[in-house]
């Protein structure tokens, strides 16, 4: 296996297993949480194919019809990333690999 673009995984078929990576935790216990965003896309990859959309419930994604990327479609944004539950589903449907999607960081009293 080789390490493929947004962290995914790469069999020797080149298909992709999703890995959810845990956001980075603070230095000092206690402090505030860091400021990570639960989803990153690599939009310069996404070719539009909508099929992240329709598997997330949240309605966190939309295609961005005011950009066109390097490929030549119009790019996968986010439109409400508040609600994403870091579910990956987006990241698991996606056949270009544009998600990389970090898990919630859970506080220890």
């Amino acid at each position: 296996m080789t390490i493929g673009p947004a962290g995914a995984y790469l069999h020797r078929d080149m298909t992709a297993m999703v890995v959810l990576r845990a956001a980075p935790r603070d230095l000092a216990p206690g402090g505030p949480a860091p400021s990570v965003d639960r989803l990153v896309m690599a939009t310069q990859r996404c070719k539009g194919c909508e099929l992240c959309i329709s598997v997330c419930s949240p309605g966190v994604l939309a295609l961005d019809r005011s950009t066109v990327n390097v490929l030549g479609y119009n790019p996968i944004k986010a439109v409400a990333i508040e609600r994403c539950t870091s579910c990956a589903l987006c990241a698991r449907i996606c056949p270009d690999a544009v998600f990389t999607v970090f898990a919630p960081v859970g506080r220890r009293s």
